[in-house]
């Protein structure tokens, strides 16, 4: 857009000079109004060659945003033998998902289960879990130490049917906030390396880099 129109100004430019020598350097109407649209053009072509160099500095400018944005990604599960309940307990167990499946930029840790996140940013959690039908399942994803959400699955007598759970959430984290999943008391979970039945996945879908103060869990959600 910027060619063509620097070009139509050197071609104006060019048959204004011309018509001046014709004329004897005599100004004539027809010229000043030329030269008014020349003077019109030359002003819209510094206007778009400014605007071209803001927008070339705004793309170098996310190009570097991308580059040093941390990627941050991990899914795990539970190793096993070939199929073994997990549980039940007497209090309330951190479940740690020592099978790593993928943990890009190592926030992960496969022997403690704890999520840590290296910047503040909003996270995604979720998990899947597994049980045979004897008994009841419950799980929960904790931040800071603070249960935020859970699945339940209660298993009456007689019944027969295996369960499946599964939730997830979405978490503004600080830097070295730590999130982790438990098992709740006298519950248990189906694991077999085989399959994954039961995983855990997280992955950061932005930072933040201001200074937003970070909401507080209400203490009577732990």
């Amino acid at each position: 857009m910027t060619r063509f129109l620097g070009l139509g100004v050197f071609v104006v430019a060019v048959w204004l000079s011309h018509g001046e020598q014709e004329v004897g350097g005599s100004t004539s109407t027809e010229v000043r109004e030329l030269q008014g649209l020349v003077a019109t053009l030359t002003a819209r072509l510094n206007s778009l060659q400014d605007r071209l160099t803001e927008q070339s500095s705004a793309l170098e400018e996310l190009k570097r945003q991308n580059q040093e944005r941390p990627h941050v990604a991990f899914s795990a599960s539970i190793s096993s033998p070939r199929g073994e309940n997990h549980g039940t307990f007497t209090t309330e167990t951190k479940l740690v998902f020592n099978k790593v499946l993928t943990n890009v930029g190592d926030a992960y840790n496969p022997n403690t289960g704890v999520f840590t996140a290296p910047v503040k940013g909003v996270y995604y959690f979720r998990y899947t879990g597994f049980s045979l039908a004897e008994n009841d399942s419950g799980l929960s994803i904790f931040h800071a130490g603070r249960r935020v959400v859970s699945t339940y699955k209660y298993s009456s007598r007689g019944n027969t049917d295996n369960g499946h759970s599964s939730n997830g959430v979405t978490l503004l984290l600080a830097a070295g906030d730590g999130v982790h999943m438990q098992l709740w008391v006298n519950s248990w979970v189906f694991v077999d390396r085989r399959y994954n039945y039961c995983s855990f996945s997280g992955f950061l879908l932005f930072p933040v880099y201001d200074s937003a103060p970070l909401r507080k869990l209400d203490d009577s959600a732990a």
